[in-house]
């Protein structure tokens, strides 16, 4: 290093870095949506119709790929000194993107192309971009202007596809699954959903095979999106259970949680030997809900939709951490089975679902969601909350732990890494989240040897809150009270 007589700054990289939480209120949600808007077509207009010479050209493929397409239309050059001018035909080429259009001209060079010609002209040319139209019978004037407006198909098929709200809510048609669902979210709370549209089929395993297919997409969602699904569900479709194990699977990728429907009637039995076939990132919903659609009949609906809006709903009201079992769904007329529940009882519908790990609603100052479990055996990770806590703190630390990647791995490093995750502990043990929680150097696997291959461990842990589940009140009598007041002076 060189030399120097006054002052330098040098920035640092060293140091911890914030531990931001990652957004867990996203939801993954694949269906079907047959009439949903399809791509649009760039275009452009030449001419006017006061002259008669309008001209229409329409990119051929529809998309934002046509608003490149330049149009150009001129009179031909003029003929060399002393060689006679003669009569110009109308013609047109396709060259890289560019339709090149030459206007035809009497002898004397007087442009006589119309509309009629260049249309002839430009769609007769092989593998044109462009088609054009115009029905005037005046004369084309010189022009050249690029096509705009096209636009991507907004739902294509089997891609993951962001939309916050109900923004784009109409772009999906009324058929189909989709848009039906995405309302059902929407009623609890304008949440951020993933959407992967998948084909309508008329046969049940072709359906299904659709269905998986888009189902597998979801893993693919933040590399496409920015945005990684946290709740993952199928409504209309996930009481098969092909469908549901698909959503199992993508949510263990995902470190998400699925939201399996149960079929219209089935009984409490079919439902608690079905729960045995899942496992610890999946919730089984057992209620069809009653709505109104949108012509005023009322029809029973899968729940899954609802749930995960109120999913989403308890994250941004409440916090990630807590259940929401207990809490109110909007928007629900009635259900389909209703679940006898009497607080308290332990052999009533609801209790009995619940002690099996399957959630239903009950009816009490309205319809609230009832049940905490996932399908899991475990006595602390069956609580979705318990699992839920798990997947933020570890997605969130391992997205920020990047940053420290590739440094030389030296005690200031292991040092920043630590302090930045124990920054984060202290933080969510501010905001409620969690009890405690700390981060240690491993002191068995860090050798010399993993050392020298670069690999460096870092154990923590954390503690995280259950939801209270049971409230035992152990009451006796007391007489003394009695004898206390009678005796009293």
């Amino acid at each position: 290093m060189g030399q120097l007589h006054g002052v330098e700054t040098i920035e640092l990289a060293a140091g911890t870095v914030a531990v931001t939480t990652i957004e867990t209120a996203i939801i993954g949600v694949v269906g079907t949506a047959p009439q949903a808007a399809g791509a649009v077509a760039a275009t452009l207009t030449a001419g006017t119709p006061l002259l008669g010479n309008e001209l229409t050209f329409t990119a051929k493929k529809g998309g934002r790929s046509g608003n490149t397409i330049r149009v150009i239309a001129e009179l031909p050059q003029p003929p060399a000194k002393g060689k006679g001018a003669g009569a110009v035909p109308t013609s047109a080429k396709w060259e890289n993107g560019r339709l090149l259009i030459t206007l035809g001209c009497s002898e004397e060079g007087a442009g006589n192309a119309t509309v009629s010609d260049v249309v002839t002209a430009v769609n007769g040319v092989a593998d044109v971009g462009v088609s054009a139209t115009g029905s005037g019978d005046g004369v084309v004037s010189p022009f050249s202007g690029t096509l705009s407006g096209g636009e991507d198909e907004p739902f294509p098929l089997n891609t993951p596809v962001a939309m916050a709200g109900a923004t784009a809510l109409s772009r999906l048609g009324n058929a189909g699954t989709l848009k039906q669902a995405l309302t059902e979210i929407n009623d609890q709370r304008n949440a951020l959903s993933v959407i992967v549209r998948v084909e309508e089929k008329t046969k049940p395993e072709e359906q299904r095979a659709a269905l998986l297919a888009g189902i597998s997409v979801l893993s693919s969602a933040k590399s496409v999106t920015t945005y990684q699904p946290r709740i993952v569900i199928a409504p209309g479709f996930s009481e098969d259970d092909a469908v549901g194990k698909a959503l199992e699977t993508v949510a263990g990728k995902l470190r998400a949680v699925a939201y399996v429907d149960c079929a219209a009637g089935a009984t409490l039995q079919e439902v608690v030997q079905r729960r045995q076939s899942y496992g610890a990132r999946t919730e089984l919903l057992r209620p069809r809900v009653q709505v109104s659609n949108a012509e005023g009949q009322l029809v029973y609906r899968p729940y899954s939709a609802f749930a995960a809006g109120l999913r989403a709903r308890i994250d941004y009201e409440k916090g990630w951490w807590w259940s929401k079992s207990n809490q109110e769904v909007y928007n629900i007329l009635g259900v389909e089975q209703v679940d006898e529940f009497i607080l308290g009882e332990r052999n009533c519908d609801a209790n009995l679902l619940n002690m099996q790990n399957v959630s239903t609603l009950i009816r009490r100052a309205g319809f609230k969601h009832w049940g905490n479990r996932l399908c899991s055996s475990h006595p602390q990770w069956h609580f979705e909350s318990v699992r839920r806590t798990a997947d933020v703190i570890e997605d969130s630390i391992q997205e920020a732990m990047l940053a420290y990647a590739d440094r030389p791995l030296d005690r200031q490093n292991a040092d920043d890494i630590i302090g930045s995750v124990n920054a984060y502990m202290r933080r969510l043990v501010a905001e409620g989240a969690i009890f405690g929680g700390r981060a240690w150097l491993d002191p068995e696997l860090n050798t010399a040897e993993t050392l020298a291959a670069g690999e460096l461990y870092i154990n923590y842990d954390f503690g995280p809150k259950s939801p209270t589940e049971l409230i035992s009140m152990r009451v006796s009598v007391n007489n003394e009270y009695g004898i206390k007041e009678m005796t009293a002076t």
